[in-house]
């Protein structure tokens, strides 16, 4: 049966509708597979430069300047098996921070780097912004934390 050229069109357009739809899921997963590596990306830069010279590459605490404290860095990889199985986001948050400190956990001897993260970019970068940027590397560094932890 011969199709008319009124159905050729609409049969034509719903493949393009079709192809256009998943044009763009797939340029919706793209994007979100690419915020996840920047996510990945970003949280591992932040450890290089703020954890591993005293955690070490592997967070075991064996950095290089590890031997000059006073008191061993903390095993990072080991911070969900500690808490029985499941990764203590929010303390890891809390403590990297530093806004609050946590009384029960002694003297505090990681630094605080909260404050590195909320340093101003320039003049016209408010303190809502910083603090927001600050939030968003903290919560990248605790998020690659977590694919260092022994399974």
């Amino acid at each position: 049966m011969a199709r008319t050229a009124q159905e050729y069109a609409t049969g034509s357009a719903r493949v393009l509708m079709g192809l256009a739809a998943l044009s763009l899921a797939g340029f919706v997963f793209a994007a979100r597979a690419q915020d996840e590596e920047d996510i990945d990306d970003r949280g591992l830069t932040e450890y290089e430069i703020a954890c591993m010279p005293c955690h070490g590459v592997n967070g075991k605490g064996d950095g290089a300047e590890a031997s000059k404290l006073s008191k061993p860095p903390a095993d990072l990889s080991s911070l969900q098996a500690a808490n029985g199985g499941v990764f203590p986001q929010q303390r890891v948050l809390d403590m990297i921070d530093g806004r609050t400190d946590v009384k029960a956990h002694g003297p505090r001897e990681m630094p605080v780097w909260g404050r590195r993260y909320r340093v101003p970019i320039d003049s016209q970068d408010t303190t809502k912004e910083a603090d927001k940027r600050a939030r968003a590397l903290i919560g990248d560094l605790v998020e690659y934390l977590k694919t260092l932890q022994e399974r």
